[in-house]
């Protein structure tokens, strides 16, 4: 197939990356510059590129005098960088739509966890001792969903909105057959500890509290089975 003979596909003036758009004849030596600044100054940018190049051929002896098709022989690279630069564009979006779309996905996820995670509460004074005093508006209000590696901001435990004093997390079921959680409180440091029993210093640390809620997994599961 002759370039000549080659579909064109609709690309306007915005779509060429070139500033320069060239317009030939393949059977003459017709040749015809035009810049896209000027071109821009006269017409739209969603002209047609093929309306440029009919009425930049209406000189040649080999355009055709009638028909939709594109006058025979003339021909411009431009058509095909625009095309290129489309189909680039499209790709572009496409993934665009995609990133968006998992975002979407990953906070829709992570919303709902907090809906379920935020119906997870521990009673006043349940599982303490009795001298040890629960701090003002410190209830552990989230479970421990992933890994120790991970850091959601939505574990950790803070005094009123104030520096995060400790974390809720939930025992594997190698240790427990029960829904067992723990709040664990950070110590007078103010660092993030590591996991228990994984790193030096955890045991013997300045350690404030550890409470056992046991009592949940009975309030869950009532709840889940009633």
């Amino acid at each position: 197939m002759s370039e000549a003979e080659r579909p064109r596909k609709l690309v306007s003036l915005r779509d060429v990356p070139e500033e320069i758009i060239e317009i030939a004849c393949t059977q003459c030596d017709f040749r015809q510059e035009l810049p896209k600044a000027d071109l821009l100054k006269t017409c739209s940018p969603d002209v047609l590129l093929e309306v440029l190049v009919v009425n930049a051929t209406k000189d040649c002896k080999h355009r055709r005098a009638y028909g939709d098709q594109p006058p025979c022989g003339a021909y411009t690279d431009q058509v095909r960088s625009a095309e290129a630069a489309i189909l680039e564009r499209r790709e572009s979006e496409r993934r665009e739509r995609e990133e968006a779309a998992r975002r979407r996905a990953e906070e829709e996820e992570r919303r709902a966890e907090r809906v379920r995670n935020a119906a997870i509460r521990v009673g006043d004074n349940n599982g303490w001792m009795g001298w040890q005093k629960i701090p003002t508006g410190s209830k552990p209000r989230y479970r421990w969903q992933h890994s120790w590696a991970e850091e959601e901001p939505e574990d950790f435990i803070g005094l009123d909105g104030t520096q995060p004093i400790g974390r809720v997390f939930q025992l594997e079921t190698v240790s427990t057959s029960k829904d067992i959680w723990f709040w664990i409180l950070y110590g007078v440091e103010g660092h993030r500890r590591k996991r228990p029993g994984k790193g030096s210093g955890w045991e013997g640390s300045r350690l404030d509290a550890m409470c056992r809620v046991e009592q949940l997994y009975e309030e869950m599961n009532s709840k889940r089975y009633a």
